[in-house]
C-alpha cells in the first residue's frame, strides 16, 4: 500500500456538508498533511467499492479515496460518517496550497510522523560514521 505526500499530489476541489475539502482517490500519508487541515479515507459500499459511501479515520478494504478539509468530523477508529448524497464536486483541480490560499487557511508545517521520523534516522545514520564498539568482554581477555 503506497502513501502519498498531499503537498505533491493534485486533488478535486469539493465541497463536503458544506465546508471546502479535496478529494482524490490515492491513500494520503498523513504525515504530509499540514497541522490545520483534517484527512479521512473514504469507503465505498460493498457492492461498488468504487463508490463514496462513508469517511473514516482508515479504511483498509473497500478504499475509495481519500478527502482533506477544514472541518474535523472529530470520528474515532471504528465509526464512520455517511456521506453519499453530502459531497459535491465543484468541477476543477486543485493543490494543497491553491486549495489554501483559495479559502485563507493558513496552515502549519506538515505533522511529523512515524515515516519522517524513521527517515531523518536513517539520514543520521548514513551519515555518521561506523565506529563499531568494544566489547566489554574483550578488554577482560
Amino acid at each position: 500500500m503506497q502513501l502519498m505526500d498531499a503537498r505533491k499530489e493534485t486533488f478535486d476541489h469539493i465541497e463536503l456538508f458544506d465546508a471546502p475539502a479535496m478529494f482524490t482517490n490515492l491513500r494520503i500519508d498523513r504525515s504530509t498533511v499540514p497541522e490545520g487541515l483534517f484527512c479521512y479515507d473514504v469507503r465505498g459500499a460493498d457492492d461498488d467499492p468504487g463508490a463514496l459511501y462513508a469517511i473514516e479515520p482508515f479504511v483498509f478494504v473497500n478504499h475509495s479515496g481519500t478527502i482533506i478539509g477544514v472541518e474535523d468530523y472529530m470520528l474515532e477508529k471504528g465509526q464512520a460518517k455517511y456521506i453519499a448524497t453530502h459531497i459535491n464536486f465543484l468541477g476543477d483541480e486543485i493543490t494543497l496550497d491553491e486549495f489554501c490560499a483559495k479559502h485563507g487557511i493558513e496552515i502549519g508545517e506538515p505533522k511529523k510522523g512515524v515515516l519522517d521520523s524513521l527517515r531523518e534516522n536513517k539520514e543520521k545514520a548514513d551519515k555518521a560514521p561506523f565506529t563499531p564498539k568494544k566489547n566489554a568482554s574483550a578488554k577482560e581477555r
